[in-house]
């Protein structure tokens, strides 16, 4: 939620924005004109990487009001294209799962879309997955913010009648979801969020004695939702050291890591291949002998371009499941 009275409209939100082009006081006329709730390019030339909610000094988060204006001046997609999405991830009752388990796995849609990602001991245990538990974070994506907010407290709803004391999320999006946005429209969260990451590591810790070091230099793929939630960066790090895995020191990660740029062929805003590339060749640049990926969204993005450049693509679920064993290390050679 965007917080004008923390705003100190210095622009830099848009004039360090990785993706378009704003002068210093040219960003700080339009942030202006947005605080007024006033028409921009600004609004459709935005790719939706959330980048300027980590830039701004003041945490004022100013993505979040361009997004309510995309969607005022529908920038990115139309009204009736939106009710069209909005329809393919809504879901009725009759599709939610009835068992009760002190701890959950929230898959998204993943299990239909991505079942190879949800193998092994890691993700044994109680699983829910599919449209009732769409988190609706894309719609971020694609200037449908009241969308997304206005599905929130049914996804909550559904994710409690399992009565869980934590949920695991296995999207970002998802953890983004539960532990960012629902607080910030005043829903409260009866279960606790629980990272994806923060989990494997649970899994792992405890076989510490027994885990293979991969002894392997990878670069991290970091999502966009992770610039609404960077507390859990530790998380990640701690996981990749535990495996053995080197997150190598690049241009591109951390809060300057840039999108894996799918979004912009979802909005027609021209091809993403020379800006995939460009992610690839500084991974590669860096000493990375593996690209690794926490949404499986980025690992579709980029796998293009990582194969065009030989650089395998891995998910960081699938990271851990070497270091157990469970998967054979020869994604490096």
């Amino acid at each position: 939620m965007f917080r004008e009275d923390l705003c100190n409209r210095c622009g830099k939100c848009l004039s360090q924005c990785p993706w378009m082009e704003v002068d210093g006081e040219e960003a700080i006329g339009i942030v202006k004109k947005l605080i007024k709730k006033e028409y921009s390019s600004v609004l459709k030339n935005c790719i939706t990487c959330f980048a300027c909610n980590e830039i701004c000094p003041e945490q004022a988060y100013p993505f979040d009001l361009i997004a309510s204006l995309q969607e005022k001046y529908y920038t990115l997609f139309p009204k009736e294209k939106l009710k069209a999405v909005e329809r393919r991830f809504s879901s009725n009752d009759d599709e939610v799962a009835a068992f009760n388990a002190d701890s959950i796995l929230s898959l998204c849609v993943f299990k239909e879309t991505d079942p190879e990602l949800i193998k092994g001991a890691l993700y044994d245990m109680p699983q829910v997955s599919g449209n009732p538990y769409f988190c609706w974070v894309l719609f971020s994506h694609i200037g449908g913010a009241s969308i997304q907010e206005k599905h929130v407290k049914r996804l909550i709803q559904n994710l409690a009648r399992n009565n869980p004391k934590e949920v695991v999320c296995f999207h970002d999006d998802c953890y983004t979801m539960l532990s960012h946005f629902a607080p910030e429209y005043g829903l409260d969260v009866p279960f606790r969020p629980v990272h994806l990451a923060e989990h494997l590591l649970r899994r792992l810790k405890p076989k510490h004695h027994s885990l293979k070091s991969l002894n392997v230099k990878i670069a991290y793929q970091r999502p966009c939702a992770s610039r609404y939630t960077p507390e859990k960066e530790n998380f990640i790090d701690e996981l990749l050291d535990l495996v053995g895995a080197e997150r190598v020191d690049r241009k591109y990660d951390r809060e300057n890591a840039m999108c894996c740029a799918g979004v912009k062929k979802i909005l027609g805003m021209g091809d993403p291949t020379p800006h995939q590339e460009e992610n690839v060749k500084d991974a590669i640049n860096a000493g990375a002998q593996a690209l690794v990926c926490l949404c499986p969204m980025c690992m579709h993005a980029l796998s293009p371009a990582a194969h065009r450049n030989r650089l395998p693509v891995l998910f960081i679920g699938d990271l851990a499941r070497m270091a157990l064993g469970e998967i054979k290390v020869n994604a490096f050679n």
